[in-house]
């Protein structure tokens, strides 16, 4: 008997504190991205009040959707999470791309994974039909820098993953997606993966982290190099970067985001 598993269908699907739309978005999920179901309930007397608790397999992240916004596997696919990382072969490389669900067109965004440029779940036939994607492993690690720059002037927006609105550390989650990187949601988790390094030791790609006053990781951005940092605060953008921590721009010694650790992916 496989797990349950849903398979989501739609370009950008919040993913709520609470089971209900008035909830905190906490994260998102994008097309094809597997979850595990763990629980289910219903609100009020209409059938169509359902939510899932659901776990993403990518990042082990968990909170509430509606029940719409997913395609139960059945048995037939052949798909478990423990072959997630062969399902998803290719991603989304170009800002938005359009895939056909049977008669239906639906937009998704750069950083989708896709199980190929073809394929069928549940009987439904998927069809890339715009846009560009790179296959897993043509990926290389070096592109980092470059589908950063992508995202610039994206506006920060709480729990976002998408071109149109997206928070630091699910930034992040994108752009290692594409060199085939499975981080974790949040800043402070994402800063438990990697090798340490010092500033001393920093390059190109390594992923910065910064604490508050309490000492607790709430910011994380992407070394560009050459004392350049790119991150979401606000937007998306550009700021220098010394061992102290982000500098405000026109000043010197005024910092916005303070350095704690610094941690390399490859």
């Amino acid at each position: 008997m496989l797990q349950n598993l849903g398979f989501t269908y739609l370009g950008v699907v919040p993913v709520r504190k609470e089971p209900n739309s008035y909830s905190e978005q906490i994260t998102q999920l994008l097309f094809g991205d597997l979850v595990v179901i763990l629980e289910k309930t219903s609100i009020g007397n209409k059938s169509t009040d359902s939510w899932l608790r659901i776990r993403n397999i990518a990042d082990d992240y968990e909170g509430w959707i509606d029940e719409r916004n997913t395609l139960i596997i059945n048995d037939s696919n052949n798909i478990t999470e423990n072959n997630y990382n062969t399902y998803s072969n290719y991603i989304i490389s170009s800002p938005i791309a359009k895939i056909k669900m049977d008669e239906d067109i639906i937009t998704i965004p750069m950083a989708t994974k896709l199980p190929d440029k073809k394929f069928t779940i549940n009987g439904h036939n998927f069809t890339l039909i715009e846009g560009n994607v790179i296959h897993k492993t043509k990926l290389n690690p070096l592109l980092i820098n470059a589908i950063a720059l992508l995202y610039l002037n994206t506006p920060y927006q709480w729990g976002g993953k998408n071109i149109f609105g997206l928070d630091c550390s699910g930034f992040t989650q994108n752009v290692f997606a594409f060199a085939g990187i499975n981080l974790k949601r949040d800043a402070y988790q994402q800063a438990t993966q990697g090798q340490r390094v010092s500033f001393g030791e920093i390059q190109n790609s390594d992923l910065c982290f910064f604490d508050n006053s309490e000492g607790k990781i709430t910011h994380v951005g992407i070394y560009l190099g050459e004392s350049k940092i790119i991150h979401c605060s606000g937007k998306v953008r550009i700021d220098n970067i010394n061992e102290n921590g982000i500098i405000i721009k026109d000043s010197e010694n005024s910092y916005s985001h303070h350095l704690c650790k610094i941690q390399r992916l490859f």
